[in-house]
Formats: C-alpha cells, structure tokens, sequence
C-alpha cells in the first residue's frame, strides 16, 4: 500500500505503544513481521522545549525504516518547530495523535481532547502538514464521546488538507478501552474518504485480523496491545492470512531466548539498571502461562540485571518454579 510518495510492503503496522514502542520493541517487531512502526508518542511541546529525554524518543537508525514518529500536542506553533525537528531524523512519515485517552495528556488539551475542538484540530493538521517534506497521517478516535461522532468530519477535513492516511481506533475517549470497539466505524471512514485507512482495535489474533480486513475493507491493520505483549503476533498473523494456517506457539524455551535478546537490547539501550526495570513488565508477559509463571513473575519484577534475568530463567529451566500451577 502507498502512504503518499510511501510504498509500504505489507499490512500490518506496529502501533506507537507510549513505554513500549522504543529501538529494541520496534526492531523485535519489525523482525517478525510488522511492515511498518512508530515511536513512542512524543510530546511536540518537548520537542519545542528542546527537551533531551524526548529527542531520544525520535532517534532513529537506518535498518527501521519504514518507520513514522508520533505526534501529541495542542499548539500549533510548537507542532510547526516539531515537524521540522523530527525531519531532521529523517523519518518516514509524521503522525498526529488525535487519540490519547490518558488524562494526563486531554488535560492539556492533546490527544483525544483534540476531537472536541475540530477549529484546532484543522489548525494542526494544517501546521503539520504545511511543514513537511514527508507524509503525515493522523490517528484518532470516534470522537470524545457517544454523542459526539466527528470521525468523518475529521477524517474528511484531513484529506482535504493533505493528510495522507488515517488510523481509526473506534472507540470514543470516554469508551476509553471498555465496550467493544465498532468496526463498522472503520468501514463507514474508509467509504468516505479516498486516503487509505488503517484499522484499530481489539485485534488479538489471526482470527480477527483477518474478521478486520473483511468487514471493513481497511487498507492495514494497527496492532498495539497484542503486540505489546508479544511482538510475535505479527509473524502468526501474517503466515494466516497467507497461507490459511496456524504458526505452532512458542515454547517456554523459544520464549526465553527472545526474552533475553530483548532484555539484552533493552540493556544495551537503556542501560542495565534502567533497562532491567524497563523489561520487567515485558518479562511477566513474556513467562505468561509457564509452568510456576505465577511464582517466576514475582521474582522477575525484581530484577536489576541481565545476570539476574538469567539466573531466574535458568532457575526455571531447571525446574526450580514448578509447583506453581501454569498461570
């Protein structure tokens, strides 16, 4: 699929994961099927302020593209300077968040507040896209409630102002992720609009890729909260698609080794103490159901080091967690 003067080979994109999306997530990913990632969500106004912690998010290498930076903010100003910044990484594409459901970033008035004031969301659109040399898209939600559906709207006001694609996630901020999202949303954009649509939301298997695809006619699918919990979706759902049948899961043994390799990148990143804590959350998703996972879980989000790491996993390996039932 084409995203502007883009060629995406594949359709299924790694979604910007706020924590999750950095170098040694979007690299796992990319490697096991994801055609195109995002960075983490990051904040214009940083970027504006010059702040370093935030310029790292953006800081790409040349073996992960096609890759996009994601976008928050609600001054079109600071998206102006943003843009141009985040162009200097070079980037594939820009997107907008117009989505985020977390109060700390709608309390600013970005994210999924944005849908409240379509007069702002045109302006930053518009200061966004006016400012790049490459294409920009945006993500969104239906609106901020169940009485106020902009998604057309905004999904037409976007491609009348150049936006090259968009990403539904078709829920609204108060849904935030309860309720089931309404894939007929997706359908209902994608028959509006004449940029492609990428689908969003609650797909966890190969199964409901593929129920996606079919019921809305979208041009890729965004897999965020599956992927976070393991980046090997991407190679399961695409072999399905392909060829109609099921990759056999990972092993406990298959799990580890990519769980070291990961806590391994994470370290070599982040650092062994802040890359340790950081791979603790994705080590508990990683030990989900083993044998004695409930007791091993505990232990790992402990761990300070890859020595530790791997002492805990050998301790498994060994049988010394195996009077837990599976969890």
């Amino acid at each position: 699929m084409d995203i502007g003067n883009l060629t995406i080979k594949g359709r299924l994109f790694l979604a910007p994961l706020a924590g999750i999306s950095n170098r040694p997530f979007r690299l796992l990913a990319r490697r096991y099927g994801a055609a195109l990632c995002y960075t983490e969500m990051a904040s214009a106004d940083a970027i504006f302020m010059k702040q370093e912690k935030t310029i790292r998010m953006i800081d790409i290498t040349p073996d992960e593209h096609p890759i996009g930076v994601q976008l928050f903010g609600s001054k079109p100003e600071y998206m102006v300077t943003a843009v141009k910044k985040v162009a200097e990484y070079e980037p594939d594409l820009i997107d907008l968040n117009l989505g985020c459901p977390v109060k700390k970033v709608v309390k600013k008035n970005g994210g999924a507040a944005i849908l409240k004031d379509l007069k702002l969301a045109e302006e930053l659109m518009a200061a966004a896209v006016e400012n790049s040399t490459i294409p920009v898209t945006i993500k969104m939600r239906t609106g901020w409630d169940a009485k106020s559906d902009v998604f057309l709207e905004v999904g037409k006001l976007a491609e009348k102002l150049g936006v090259a694609a968009i990403t539904l996630h078709p829920r609204s901020r108060s849904q935030n992720y309860g309720d089931s999202p309404d894939w007929s949303k997706i359908t209902r954009l994608k028959e509006e609009v004449g940029i492609p649509v990428i689908g969003n939301g609650d797909v966890k298997s190969p199964e409901d890729a593929k129920r996606m695809f079919v019921e809305t006619g979208c041009d890729a699918i965004m897999i965020g909260r599956a992927a976070m919990k393991d980046p090997t979706v991407f190679s399961r759902i695409n072999h399905y698609l392909d060829r109609g049948r099921y990759l056999p899961d990972l092993t406990d043994e298959e799990k580890i080794i990519l769980a070291l390799e990961h806590s391994k990148m994470m370290i070599d990143r982040f650092g062994e103490k802040n890359g340790s804590k950081m791979m603790r959350k994705h080590l508990s998703w990683y030990s989900k159901g083993f044998q004695g996972g409930a007791h091993l879980r505990r232990q790992l989000k402990t761990v300070n080091s890859l020595s530790d790491i791997k002492a805990l996993f050998d301790d498994y390996l060994s049988g010394n967690f195996s009077s837990d039932h599976a969890s």
